[in-house]
């Protein structure tokens, strides 16, 4: 494989893959909470992330009406503590999202 095709991975090629786990369990802890549905929360992340947080989307892939959308965001920027208005928290999440995506294939 040509160095040039690996893409974004070329930043993290020569990170442990325990300090990529760390990043990405820092973003996600916060999340596993029982009550407030830690599977719904992950996901609606996750979905909102790879559709470059369209919400009409997101809430149609998720079979959701747009507002409980805007609800489950309002609740995940309150646990990780961020502002998805705010350029950096949100590369923070793009990043903790990819890299929980394509952890798997850093490892090999």
């Amino acid at each position: 494989m040509n160095y040039q095709d690996i893409g974004i991975n070329h930043l993290f090629i020569h990170q442990p893959i325990d300090d990529l786990n760390s990043f990405v369990n820092e973003v996600f802890n916060p999340l596993q909470s029982e009550k407030d549905g830690a599977l719904d929360l992950e996901q609606t992340l996750l979905v909102y992330m790879e559709n470059d947080r369209q919400a009409t989307q997101t809430a149609k892939i998720l079979h959701i009406h747009v507002n409980t959308l805007y609800q489950r965001l309002k609740r995940i920027e309150e646990k990780l503590q961020i502002s998805f208005s705010n350029p950096e928290d949100i590369l923070k999440v793009q990043l903790a999202c990819y890299l929980r995506n394509s952890i798997v294939s850093l490892d090999s």
